[in-house]
């Protein structure tokens, strides 16, 4: 993560806003060997008094979860969209390019939890991204949950350390930034997604310029 003051974020509501549009997480564990072992899952974060908790599920007897019975430090990866950002965009020759993004990287422990927490969390899981009325975790068969249970494990992940960084081309002169706004826009897909973004913070990044103007 790129480590520049001018886009790191530390408000917590933020970032948990963040992580709560963007929940589809890829955890890295460490196995008995020394190698990585990654996954890629959704993470619901939570809050217990002052720590923040990342609570998830993962399939039994795979790499991730064998690396997880060895240690129980993870680190894990919220990724927002991104875009490339071209020089031909600024104003400046002394540009070579760079790339925007938006990025939560945690490091925590991981505690697993009874099926009872598992069950809990599949129903707030499945009922929070389903949209039909009619396909809630109360429709699913007795059956299949009962055969689905044992073959996976709910973990917590106990944040210790967590940084952020947003950066949208706030570091640049408005009018530099103006023109990167509008032509992501116009590449459309994530490109104008990171447009939307950066937008929506326009008036924080540049107040005394948009107050003079």
């Amino acid at each position: 993560m790129y480590p520049d003051e001018k886009f790191a974020i530390g408000n917590r509501d933020e970032i948990r806003a963040f992580i709560e549009q963007h929940p589809f997480a890829t955890l890295v564990a460490t196995d008995a060997a020394g190698d990585f072992a990654a996954t890629h899952i959704p993470l619901l974060i939570e809050q217990w008094d002052e720590r923040l908790v990342l609570r998830g599920h993962l399939m039994r007897d795979t790499d991730h979860w064998r690396a997880l019975q060895h240690s129980r430090r993870v680190f894990v990866s919220f990724l927002g969209p991104d875009a490339p950002i071209l020089g031909s965009w600024q104003l400046t020759p002394r540009f070579g390019g760079t790339w925007n993004y938006q990025a939560v990287h945690v490091r925590g422990t991981v505690e697993g939890r009874d099926t009872t927490t598992l069950l809990a969390h599949l129903e707030q899981l499945k009922n929070r991204f389903e949209t039909s009325p009619d396909h809630g975790f109360q429709s699913l068969p007795r059956d299949y949950i009962d055969a689905l249970t044992p073959r996976i494990e709910c973990i917590d992940i106990l944040v210790a350390d967590l940084k952020c960084i947003f950066k949208l081309s706030q570091n640049r002169r408005i009018e530099e930034f103006d023109r990167t706004l509008e032509n992501l826009q116009n590449a459309g897909g994530k490109s104008a997604l990171v447009a939307a973004e950066m937008r929506a913070r326009r008036q924080a990044f540049y107040p005394q310029a948009l107050a003079a103007g």
